[in-house]
């Protein structure tokens, strides 16, 4: 993974690694000094986020991203005080700021090591370091003082605890700045320097990102490894790690990263067309739906998910599936729920955003105000009803694998059919009926219609022109139903016949309570029967109950029940509980008018 973390940072243009920057929010000072240290001119500028980036600002950037740190562990002050790690640089924040005179001279013990060997360099780090220690406190405090007493787009400027103060060294020019923190980087960015060695005039080291041997928790090494490292590469590739990692902590790279090996210029593009959103909240999906428009045979990149230190994925994409093939289409067999049913889904970025965030109710694949956020990954999922939760954390990965790495085989029926079945009945269990109407009703017609024109989506091992799709089932069964209730010949024939003319005799025989809350929730005891005959014994003591409501000459209703009663199903009931529901959620034909 390393390698190919270094490869894709060796393909990006230098662009790349400066779109949408800005300096840290806070107070920026750059200090010209003549030759015996004294202050000769200075200018300042107090930052806030979003703020106009002014030719100085700009040139603080520069500055600023060559005197940044590896990380606090690698501080060039040891009390970490002090951020930066230049000899022509220091960085603090307000906060600390009275204890900064006292870590001045200990930085620039540290910092004037990478100047040693360029006696130019230790000049300059000398001049700037006597007039830290002599007058940087003093000179800071007034220049606090003066910029807070200013405004600043209408606002008055607050240097407050949280904001960083930047004193640039301006004798020293941007190559001194990248000169020094190369030295810096190449003798930090390894995890330990005990473990470097040379090989004919180069360092091989253990780099420090995302590596680790800390020799202080045992329980994270390998404790019977015949081998201390594993891996070892050379500064110039730890050099590339280093880069890598501010990108992700500048939020210059989307999450996940396509890493291509072969056409290495849609690395570039994939960034540029990431960094054109300033705020960068431009998904995955947008960026490779842009790449597609250009390049459709998407294929042969690695695929990196990493948050933080934390890889959570890492795997080759040999073939991408942008466009699906078969399309899919949802029928509104049993509601019309607009931007779902009727319109064709035909590409896999549509099949998440309309159909995983469905299914997962908002828990997986989140949309709120427009914006799209996926928690494929997240651990702290907050979901209210424990069956979604359960569903989430037993399927994302089948489902991330599915659409963002086009396995197929990644998902099979059988998931499928779990997710719907387990979802519609944990709704079933929370619907109340309220102010006229059932609170989970839509809901659980919307996840129906997913269930039956994806039925058959899944199974991999389905063949070509075999037996009727299960939406088309449902269709029939509604026109069935109608011949069975009305005529006398017309008689049940086989368990999709049966199981649907049951949901449709409980859901008359449920309408006939009068109770305040007769939620969808009765029908569960029906769905937990396993035996036909106690299934329809159930069914008999329910007529039996609201039998006094039901008048004598309701044919249609005494038709369906004697088909139900008198026939036999073949099929276990669980298998036949998907044609109950939609028997139950249906247009019942017993309260249909004659013509």
């Amino acid at each position: 993974m390393l390698r190919e973390i270094i490869n894709f940072t060796n393909s990006l243009s230098p662009e790349s690694f400066t779109r949408n920057l800005q300096p840290t929010e806070g107070l920026h000072i750059q200090v010209e000094l003549d030759e015996h240290g004294k202050l000769i001119n200075h200018q300042k500028s107090f930052y806030r986020k979003n703020d106009e980036l002014t030719p100085f600002l700009q040139d603080c950037l520069n500055r600023q991203q060559n005197s940044i740190w590896i990380s606090a562990n690698k501080a060039l002050d040891s009390n970490k005080k002090i951020h930066s790690c230049s000899a022509f640089c220091v960085a603090f924040k307000r906060q600390v700021f009275d204890k900064i005179q006292d870590r001045v001279e200990p930085y620039f013990d540290v910092a004037s090591e990478y100047c040693e060997d360029d006696e130019r360099l230790l000049n300059l780090s000398s001049l700037f370091r006597q007039f830290a220690v002599s007058t940087l406190i003093d000179f800071v405090d007034q220049q606090i003082k003066e910029v807070e007493s200013e405004e600043v787009n209408g606002k008055q400027v607050k240097v407050a605890k949280g904001h960083y103060i930047y004193i640039y060294f301006r004798n020293a020019s941007i190559d001194d700045f990248k000169t020094v923190h190369q030295k810096y980087l190449a003798k930090r960015a390894v995890n330990k320097e005990d473990f470097n060695q040379d090989v004919e005039g180069i360092t091989y080291g253990v780099p420090d990102y995302l590596t680790g041997y800390n020799t202080k928790k045992p329980f994270l090494q390998h404790q019977t490894a015949p081998f201390e490292i594993n891996n070892r590469v050379s500064s110039d590739d730890v050099m590339q790690l280093f880069r890598f990692s501010q990108l992700k902590a500048n939020r210059q790279l989307p999450n996940p990263l396509p890493i291509f090996i072969e056409k290495e210029e849609l690395n570039d593009k994939v960034v540029s067309i990431f960094n054109r959103d300033s705020e960068r909240n431009i998904t995955y999906s947008k960026i490779i739906t842009a790449v597609c428009e250009q390049d459709r045979d998407l294929g042969n990149y690695y695929l990196l998910n990493i948050q933080g230190n934390s890889v959570n994925d890492f795997d080759f994409v040999s073939s991408f599936r942008y466009h699906l093939d078969p399309e899919i289409k949802i029928q509104g067999i049993f509601t019309s729920s607009e931007g779902l049913t009727g319109a064709n889904i035909k590409t896999i970025f549509e099949f998440e955003r309309k159909i995983v965030q469905n299914i997962f109710e908002n828990q997986l694949v989140n949309i709120y105000q427009d914006r799209l956020s996926m928690r494929y990954f997240y651990d702290d999922l907050k979901c209210k009803r424990a069956a979604i939760y359960q569903l989430v954390m037993k399927y994302r990965k089948a489902f991330y694998d599915y659409i963002y790495k086009s396995k197929h085989q990644a998902i099979n029926s059988q998931m499928f059919h779990d997710i719907m079945q387990t979802g519609i009945l944990d709704l079933l269990k929370q619907d109340e009926f309220k102010d006229r109407h059932h609170t989970k009703e839509f809901a659980i017609k919307e996840k129906l219609d997913i269930w039956f024109s994806l039925y058959e989506y899944f199974n991999h091992s389905k063949s070509e022109g075999g037996e009727t799709p299960m939406a088309n089932k449902v269709l029939f069964l509604q026109e069935r139903m109608q011949e069975i209730a009305n005529e006398s010949l017309a008689h049940v024939e086989n368990d999709n016949e049966f199981a649907y003319a049951a949901g449709q005799a409980i859901y008359y025989l449920l309408n006939q309570s009068e109770a305040g809350n007769k939620s969808h929730a009765l029908l569960e005891p029906f769905l937990q029967k396993t035996d036909p005959a106690q299934f329809k014994i159930a069914l008999s003591r329910m007529f039996a109950q609201y039998k006094h409501a039901i008048a004598f000459y309701k044919g249609r209703f005494e038709k369906l029940m004697a088909e139900v009663l008198s026939y036999d199903p073949d099929e276990p009931l669980k298998s036949l509980l998907p044609m109950i529901l939609a028997g139950y959620f249906a247009n019942c034909v017993i309260y249909q008018k004659t013509e």
